[in-house]
């Protein structure tokens, strides 16, 4: 086989396999599915509902969270797991922002490559999540 492709070409097939095998592994990375916000008074707790499924949430996470109000940073929290294959909540005990107002920004990333923001208007109605890439 060697002799009707050349060396030339076997080192070219050789570099595209390796190629091919060093991108497989972001084409089982996915951004986050969606990204939920709202805010529970009673309790003071900015609470953010996650979708990002994944085979196992030990090696394949939602890696940080971000909270901002305007462009102060409220929350920045880095996870080495995430608590659920599929679906899960975080709640942040927020006090300050009981009876404020100003769009409150939540971004995650995945461990492995994509994030996802969700915003939050006091007041307001939650809306959903937006990629920030895959």
């Amino acid at each position: 086989m060697i002799s009707r492709i050349g060396t030339a070409g076997m080192r070219r097939l050789v570099i595209f396999i390796i190629a091919l095998t060093a991108l497989s592994g972001y084409a089982l990375a996915h951004t986050p599915a969606a990204v939920d916000v709202s805010y529970d008074e009673n309790s003071e707790d900015l609470i953010v509902a996650m979708t990002h499924q994944v085979d196992d949430p030990a090696t394949h996470y939602v890696k940080h969270v971000t909270v901002r109000q305007g462009t102060t940073v409220l929350i920045d929290q880095s996870y080495t797991s995430q608590p659920d294959k599929s679906s899960f909540t975080y709640r942040y005990n927020l006090p300050q922002l009981k009876g404020s107002s100003g769009e409150i920004n939540v971004n995650i990333a995945c461990s492995i490559g994509g994030s996802r923001s969700g915003t939050f208007i006091p007041g307001g109605t939650p809306a959903s999540g937006i990629p920030g890439g895959a």
